[in-house]
């Protein structure tokens, strides 16, 4: 896919305007964290960060409410089919980790009990058993692995298609994909005697098809790249990452509230209302967000039309050609048109950022399992260090980081050109990213040491710090790349980061599974070295001066014909 880019000028009064063409020419001076628009356009048809909130909240709460419940189901079902093929249920008793509420004690259910007794989607303590167990990690490694390659095949993909058709409409249909994956999982509940377990594998494959929540966060962040300017970039995809762990910290609670509503009569309400959510997201996206990214109706394919003319260029190319234009990372190459340094730095921007995320997938379940084992936490514990952390990651990209970007950009201000910032803002960008991996070592080690609970949830606190790195290098990445092209790299950041998601916490897990007798800490260490890797790795980086060549300027990207 090729694109050309104009500039527009918006200076003649008498421009006529091309029916369905939205006018990407952006003041710098007009945008306050992510206004963005067609100069004359109302409120309600401009584009703003302040669009996505809502639907970001509403996604992130519904995923953090469901989480448990969805393990407890595949539990539930497992547990049914298993005591249903046995006689012989005297199974050896296994606590589960994070199982089940505080409600239902042992005592509640004998463990010898039979399938029909079995509550899906509860805590049933006849199903703590290693039989059940096994069953439950072998399939939930299985889902993982389906969903994170088929995540890590199509994020990319769905980019590359955010480019071209804008970010609303492939934003809405991986949601919509997505929201049919939880669907599955909801109608194998429901019907447990008319499907079987293994549809479950069908709804793992559904959210691979979605991209999972790694492509809903790369095109929301492309969203926000289209309507923001350099300066004030950081703090929008601040607010993004930060309502994601806002549903991290809080979505739990939810559930746990609408599930003590429901009780052992209800245990699906928690399910139900995370759908309604979810659709009610989609529908706000289609109807009432507006696009970002300016495009030309006019010039545009229909989407059948467009895939019958690649799919008959593309029997015509060698095996080779198909390699390259298959390749996701193709934008991180020489061929990709990039200046040469800013091609640089966003690789090296690219490493860190996958280091960062791989270090801190393979250490999360890894740091509920050594806190129950070291300090003998329960359900409530584990709880409340989950929404406790999550609540500093949401304090530090939501109010940290914008005070960050307000108060320290005048330390780092060498030169203004034209009211741009460039050299300010790559300085600053560099540092914030410098400190959050810092936060994030100094927080690990603290892990490794600290004697009890009360200084290993102060750790914490302190990693959490480390979020602000996550915004801030993903809108420094996208400061070097026109438009046209922002969801075609955070689709190949996308693809790195599905793989950081399979090896991280397989080699995290392997790596306790093996010292936890004898050196239990020792995978939070090797999780601080990951991150003083991923410190290394920005020195590699060389901020943009604003005389350099390769300043970016605001375009329309215009489908070649």
């Amino acid at each position: 896919m090729s694109y050309n880019y104009q500039k527009l000028d918006v200076t003649d009064p008498e421009e006529e305007t091309v029916p369905g063409h939205v006018d990407s020419t952006f003041d710098a001076n007009q945008s306050k964290y992510g206004s963005h628009g067609p100069p004359r356009a109302v409120w309600y048809r401009r584009a703003s960060v302040f669009w996505l909130l809502p639907v970001f909240v509403a996604f992130n709460l519904a995923m953090g409410m469901t989480v448990m419940p969805t393990t407890n189901v595949i539990i539930s079902l497992l547990c049914r089919q298993i005591l249903g093929r046995s006689a012989n249920t005297s199974m050896r008793h296994v606590p589960r980790h994070m199982g089940g509420s505080s409600s239902s004690s042992m005592g509640d259910m004998p463990l010898n009990g039979t399938a029909s007794s079995i509550i899906i989607g509860e805590y049933n303590a006849q199903c703590s058993n290693d039989k059940v167990e096994s069953a439950t990690a072998m399939l939930t490694l299985w889902g993982n692995l389906i969903a994170s390659i088929l995540g890590a095949i199509t994020a990319p993909l769905w980019g590359k298609i955010s480019d071209k058709y804008g970010r609303i409409k492939p934003l809405a249909a991986a949601s919509t994909v997505l929201w049919g994956s939880n669907a599955v999982v909801v109608l194998i509940a429901k019907l447990p005697d008319a499907l079987s377990i293994n549809w479950i594998y069908f709804a793992y494959l559904l959210e691979g098809l979605s991209g999972t929540f790694i492509l809903t966060m790369a095109l929301a962040s492309s969203y926000a790249a289209d309507c923001s300017n350099n300066s004030e970039r950081n703090v929008a995809l601040g607010w993004l990452h930060g309502s994601m762990f806002f549903g991290f910290a809080a979505g739990p609670v939810l559930g746990g509230y609408v599930g003590m509503s429901g009780g052992h009569i209800r245990p699906m309400l928690i399910f139900y209302l995370a759908l309604a959510m979810r659709l009610a997201g989609i529908i706000f996206l289609v109807v009432l967000v507006p696009e970002s990214l300016p495009y030309d109706s006019a010039c545009l394919q229909p989407v059948t039309t467009d895939l019958k003319h690649r799919l008959s260029g593309v029997s015509k190319q060698t095996w080779i050609q198909k390699a390259r234009n298959a390749n996701p990372l193709a934008i991180f190459s020489s061929e990709s048109g990039m200046e040469a340094k800013s091609r640089r730095n966003v690789i090296a921007l690219a490493i860190v950022n996958t280091i960062m995320f791989g270090a801190f997938m393979g250490a999360m379940n890894v740091i509920l399992l050594y806190s129950e084992y070291t300090f003998g936490w329960g359900n409530k514990e584990s709880g409340t260090f989950l929404s406790t952390v999550n609540l500093f990651r949401t304090l530090a990209t939501m109010i940290l980081l914008p005070l960050a970007m307000r108060y320290l950009r005048r330390f780092f201000s060498t030169s203004v050109v034209n009211k741009q910032l460039t050299s300010c803002d790559d300085r600053l960008d560099l540092f914030l990213i410098r400190v959050s991996i810092l936060s994030d070592v100094v927080g690990y080690i603290g892990y490794a040491i600290a004697p009890n609970g009360a200084l290993f949830t102060l750790s914490g606190v302190l990693a959490a710090l480390g979020a602000i790195g996550f915004a801030t290098s993903e809108a420094s990445m996208t400061k070097r790349v026109e438009s046209g092209h922002t969801g075609e790299l955070l689709g190949a950041l996308g693809f790195l980061q599905a793989m950081a998601r399979i090896a991280a916490p397989t080699v995290a897990s392997l790596t306790y599974s093996w010292t936890v007798a004898k050196f239990p800490p020792l995978v939070f260490w090797g999780v601080a070295a990951s991150f003083v890797a991923a410190g290394a790795a920005t020195f590699w980086i060389r901020p943009q001066e604003p005389s350099d060549s390769g300043m970016k300027e605001e375009a329309i990207p215009l489908q070649d014909q």
